[in-house]
């Protein structure tokens, strides 16, 4: 993860997106590793995720509001619990 915050550090026009294969089963383990980290300043909120067909943001805008990560977890009940949007 610091690989990944240090990427988003160098290059500031850049958006990463993490597709998690998610076997963490400790209370709001991802979420803990993500703000050790300091990812979550670079966080896509899933609450922006478009639905029902929804378009994106432009990429644009999702730069000038540093939403430059975009996380996805396999395990459907962390997007309830932790804010990770569900693929």
């Amino acid at each position: 993860m610091r690989v990944i915050e240090a990427f988003l550090v160098i290059h500031p026009s850049e958006i990463v997106t993490l597709i998690l294969e998610d076997h963490v089963k400790s209370h709001h383990g991802l979420s803990m590793l993500f703000n050790k980290t300091g990812l979550m300043r670079y966080w896509f909120p899933v609450s922006l995720m478009p639905r029902n067909g929804e378009d994106w943001p432009r990429v644009r805008d999702m730069i000038k509001l540093n939403h430059r990560l975009l996380v996805f977890t396999s395990n459907r009940s962390k997007e309830s619990s932790e804010e990770i949007a569900y693929q």
